[in-house]
């Protein structure tokens, strides 16, 4: 009886620790709107195109959320992409499955004015401009590293409601 009253107690604190650090992919197409909102490229947007290269469900809510958005000076949309086209887009949104790419699409659009967002955290040293993460220390919420030298090799300026939020990274 002990042995499956501990073995119970395992399954239930990992099932609970699994969900617990899960994304919250409305919540992650908030903040990527808002990281586009708050990012200045060095020329004017007026259509703004978001990569997803991966698979996440943050790219269907980004779709939604775009869908509820009307500005008339600025167009967003939600591309699938491979890695080869990631040139084509503004923004590119890396989920955490396709992260060993991100370091092939970094050297291929090096100095292209392309904001690289990455479901994987700590992922500034293969180039990407923001990372997400799960925050332990604040009861598992959604946290973002910010790496201002890929931005700023990027020619991006984010501006302080996004940095001031952010774990800043190298």
């Amino acid at each position: 009886m002990r042995r499956f009253t501990t073995a119970l107690i395992i399954a239930m604190l990992t099932v609970f620790c699994s969900s617990a650090q899960s994304f919250d992919h409305v919540e992650n197409a908030v903040y990527v709107y808002n990281f586009i909102r708050h990012t200045s490229w060095p020329e004017k947007k007026q259509s703004i195109t978001v990569g997803v290269i991966g698979t996440t469900e943050t790219s269907t809510e980004l779709r939604r959320l775009f869908a509820r958005k009307t500005n008339p000076n600025t167009i967003y949309q939600v591309r699938d992409m491979k890695p080869a086209e990631a040139d084509q887009a503004d923004v590119l949104l890396i989920a955490r499955e396709a992260a060993n790419s991100l370091k092939a699409i970094n050297m291929a659009t090096s100095g292209q004015s392309i904001l690289i967002i990455s479901e994987k955290e700590n992922m500034s040293a293969a180039g990407a401009c923001i990372s997400f993460f799960i925050d332990e220390d604040d009861d598992f919420k959604t946290g973002y590293q910010l790496s201002l030298r890929n931005c700023a090799a990027r020619h991006l300026q984010v501006a302080a409601p996004i940095r001031d939020n952010a774990a800043l990274t190298r």
